[in-house]
């Protein structure tokens, strides 16, 4: 009876021991001092609850910033977001990443979308209404850069770009026949041309002042004191030589590379010089004492060195010849005020040329009427094809010889109409201030008395 009743005790001991056999092979975890291994301890989060950790990662968003990587705000740009909304000036205020200094990351540029202004611009422009400020390097963009500084600034100041095949006025044609003429002057022959090796050079890439030094040696002639003509390189124009309607979009004031016009003593004399003196300074173009100019040019570089483009040199072309027309035209203005019956009214047309080391645009301006300036394209020319070269260096010749011989004799011309009439009114005005004659004042005190 006993052994039977011990039976199920031991098997019970037996499952205890089997059940502590188990217990050692899957043994519990010991919770150790530390709770996580040392070199964990930054990539673990403390066990907190929801708001609080939403208040923690707040907290430390401007804290650990100045930690990260330039490369962490394009990877999180999406939720890095509580960055300072200080935009520096070079960053546009929408659709831009912001890097953790607070400038502006480089954008991918994104299809054009249906308006022409509503999607982000290239690195190298800035928006419109924002900056003129590229972000890629920080330079100041000048006006003349602008997208729409042709068809808003120049338009809204009546200043155009005439399509090609427009015809010309026909006083503009007159003055294209002239400067078309072939020269008696010797120049290049085609075969010293193409065996150029600067010229070649210009062709394989230069920078801007590569090409001017270049042509400034080679085409474009410095006036001696004798030829009565003067250039200035690099000089501003005067802002009263810039039409001015009072439009609200303004006209860059113009730097033209090279500028030609007269020199106060050489090419006036002393009497038309006094002229000047009563006209003001309408006639002078810049600091340089440049008198009426007629003829710019804007040179762009192309290679590994950078440089412009032709697009923008055109506009700089544009600004620069229409002022060169203005103030001809106000001489003109001059004339019609003065009441001489005998006036013949200065061509107040200009050129200008827009030129890289390949390829050089001419082009003629004038005024069409009392608003509106026009500037039309006369001839292009790729300057590594020799008979194109010899074309584009006698038009250049014909142009300069034209501002000192018929447009410099017109202006003479015209300032001596504009004194001799000064000479009239001040000879009439003094007759109108003369006391009478001692003859006249003795007979009417004769008759007094009697």
């Amino acid at each position: 009876m006993q052994t039977g009743r011990q039976q199920p005790g031991a098997e019970d001991e037996k499952a205890e021991q089997a059940a502590e056999q188990n217990t050692l092979l899957q043994p519990k975890p010991t919770i150790p001092s530390r709770q996580y291994a040392s070199f964990l301890e930054d990539f673990v989060d403390p066990v907190l609850p929801p708001g609080t950790r939403v208040s923690k990662w707040l907290e430390s968003v401007g804290s650990d910033r100045g930690n990260r990587c330039r490369s962490d705000s394009h990877l999180q740009h999406s939720r890095d977001n509580p960055i300072s909304r200080k935009l520096t000036k070079s960053a546009p205020a929408t659709n831009h990443t912001l890097d953790t200094d607070g400038f502006a990351a480089p954008l991918t540029p994104v299809p054009a979308g249906p308006g022409p202004y509503q999607t982000p611009y290239p690195e190298s422009v800035a928006p419109l209404d924002i900056s003129n400020t590229t972000p890629s390097s920080g330079r100041s963009r000048s006006l003349v850069e602008d997208l729409i500084y042709r068809d808003a600034n120049l338009a809204e100041n009546h200043i155009y770009m005439r399509s090609l095949g427009e015809q010309f006025p026909d006083h503009i044609t007159g003055l294209l026949d002239d400067v078309r003429k072939d020269r008696n002057s010797p120049g290049p022959s085609l075969d010293q041309v193409s065996q150029d090796a600067a010229l070649n050079e210009l062709w394989m890439g230069a920078g801007d002042s590569d090409v001017e030094q270049y042509f400034r040696t080679n085409v474009f002639p410095y006036p001696t004191p004798s030829d009565g003509l003067k250039r200035c390189d690099r000089q501003p124009m005067a802002r009263h030589t810039v039409p001015n309607i009072g439009a609200k979009l303004k006209i860059s004031n113009p730097v033209p590379d090279m500028l030609y016009g007269y020199p106060r003593n050489g090419a006036f004399t002393r009497p038309q010089q006094a002229q000047f003196n009563s006209m003001g300074n309408i006639m002078v173009a810049n600091s340089q004492n440049l008198i009426y100019p007629f003829f710019a040019i804007e040179f762009k570089g192309d290679g590994p060195s950078g440089g412009g483009t032709m697009w923008v040199a055109t506009n700089q072309c544009l600004g620069a010849s229409v002022s060169c027309v203005n103030t001809a035209e106000r001489l003109n203005h001059q004339l019609r005020n003065c009441g001489s019956d005998v006036i013949e009214p200065v061509d107040s047309a200009a050129f200008s040329i827009a030129m890289s080391g390949t390829e050089a645009r001419l082009y003629v301006s004038w005024k069409h009427n009392e608003l509106e300036y026009y500037m039309a394209s006369i001839e292009n020319f790729l300057l590594q094809k020799p008979a194109d070269y010899i074309e584009f260096r006698k038009y250049v010749r014909n142009i300069i010889d034209w501002g000192k011989d018929k447009r410099l004799t017109d202006i003479r011309n015209s300032l001596d109409i504009l004194l001799e009439e000064s000479r009239k009114r001040t000879s009439e005005a003094a007759k109108s201030r003369r006391p009478p004659s001692d003859g006249s004042a003795t007979s009417n005190g004769k008759k007094h008395r009697s």
